[in-house]
């Protein structure tokens, strides 16, 4: 949809800290039209797609796995599989049923798309903060093109009553009633193996999403790659056992694993912050070059480096201040 070439992050009081690069960032995809064409490719790949079902147990025998599942048009059918890898988002029924991940904090997000007229500050990505805006977490507001735009945030809190004070601010004329509002929950750093005999939780399922953003396509196509590789070699083994599936465990948490849990740390310390003390954290940053001598550490998808780069920094500055 569209392309992420800079962000600006504003502070309570207004302080921003801007990062432009010429070549993108990221990109912004219509999720819907993502899941299409992943879908597409999957059954072109040989892949036999149920829609309109929903999975209500599994059941892990000696030689196979026991799914259980309702549709809309048959009501409940039952089929068996060598294995199964569960990718069913937030919802953790089946996990808990398992006994498998299960995450240590939940953020409640919303957003919405609306059209906004031209503003002052271009095409860039601005990103809020503070606990007055969304304790715990941020918002945001994502250009789409054709002057339309993503607003929306997540916060450990009551999300409700923060998006209506942010939408005020970017859009004081916009009336929320007519906005389509998506919810969610954000699972954060799991807990809990991601792995038992002949079962897999993946992706968001295992809690494999951005500890930072929320973002979860990422770390979950890599999960998905993780997996791939790890049930090719169980298939050419014949060997299901949770030892041998175990591979997965070990590979994400090598993988990614690091970034998970750093990232935490890092937001629920920020959610600690007052107002003030991230006005000053700003000043700090733009007196400091902060982000120019960050460039080579600031990745979009990885992000524990540049946290620990700006943890020592601040140290440093704060330091300084007192002596």
């Amino acid at each position: 949809m569209s392309e992420i070439r800079c962000i600006q992050a504003i502070s309570p009081g207004g302080r921003k800290l801007e990062h432009r690069t010429d070549a993108p960032l990221a990109q912004v995809i219509d999720k819907g039209e993502f899941n299409r064409a992943l879908a597409e490719r999957a059954v072109k790949a040989g892949a036999q797609l149920r829609l309109g079902c929903w999975v209500n147990s599994l059941q892990v025998e000696k030689h196979s796995v026991g799914i259980q599942y309702r549709c809309a048009e048959t009501g409940v059918e039952n089929l068996r599989a060598q294995v199964a890898v569960i990718t069913t988002g937030v919802n953790g029924s089946l996990n808990r049923a398992l006994g498998l991940a299960h995450p240590r904090q939940f953020l409640r997000a919303l957003q919405a798309e609306l059209a906004l007229p031209p503003n002052g500050h271009g095409n860039a990505t601005r990103v809020f903060v503070g606990q007055g805006v969304a304790p715990g977490a941020f918002g945001w507001e994502i250009p789409l093109g054709n002057n339309r735009w993503r607003v929306g945030l997540m916060t450990e809190s009551n999300p409700e009553l923060y998006f209506n004070s942010l939408l005020k601010r970017i859009a004081p004329n916009c009336d929320v009633s007519t906005l389509r509002i998506d919810r969610k929950g954000i699972a954060q750093a799991a807990v809990g193996r991601c792995v038992v005999e002949r079962v897999i939780a993946a992706g968001e399922a295992a809690g494999h999403i951005k500890t930072t953003t929320g973002g979860g396509i990422y770390y979950g196509l890599l999960s998905a790659e993780l997996v791939a590789d790890v049930l090719i070699r169980a298939f050419r083994n014949k060997n299901f056992g949770a030892r041998n599936l175990g591979e997965f465990e070990r590979y994400w948490r090598s993988t990614f694993g690091n970034e998970l849990m750093v990232g935490y740390f890092a937001r629920k310390l920020a959610s600690h912050f007052t107002d003030g003390q991230i006005d000053s954290f700003f000043d700090a940053a733009n007196a400091t070059d902060l982000l120019v001598r960050l460039n080579g550490r600031l990745k979009f998808d990885w992000h524990h480096r540049a946290l620990l780069a700006t943890l020592r920094a601040l140290l440093t500055v704060s330091r300084g201040a007192g002596g």
